[in-house]
């Protein structure tokens, strides 16, 4: 449980270093405006946007591929006040950061397929 929660502050923090990357992904699909209500410019609200969107992707990735015990409830418990956020904003738009989620999460089980598949045990001892 501890390592999940470590793996969860660090998941926070990289969301914070590469927002504003998820934030043009997200504004290719989902314009955002210039000089917003509060007057923000276009990069600020590319940041802003992008936080929530590298954490929906962020969190299955990493609990999947270097989480421990119930990867799965922590995923679950971690994403739900996001993509709640999301529903609750615009239940039209909610279809990309479900799809980022899934996406990763598949993304990180293929990495653990291809780990495990070609990870090679120990050779039987021959002796001649």
């Amino acid at each position: 449980m501890r390592r999940n929660f470590l793996f969860f502050i660090l998941v926070i923090v990289i969301s914070l270093a590469t927002a504003p990357y998820f934030g043009k992904v997200y504004d290719h699909f989902i314009p955002q405006l210039d000089d917003s209500l509060f007057g923000f410019s276009k990069d600020t609200t590319m940041f802003v946007a992008g936080i929530p969107f590298a954490y929906i992707f962020l969190i299955p990735f990493v609990l999947e591929l270097f989480g421990t015990g119930n990867k799965k409830k922590w995923i679950f418990w971690s994403l739900l006040p996001v993509l709640l956020f999301y529903l609750y904003d615009s239940v039209s738009l909610s279809y990309l950061p479900i799809l980022a989620s899934i996406f990763s999460f598949l993304l990180a089980k293929l990495i653990n397929f291809i780990i495990f598949k070609f990870k090679h045990s120990n050779p039987p001892m021959v002796v001649k």
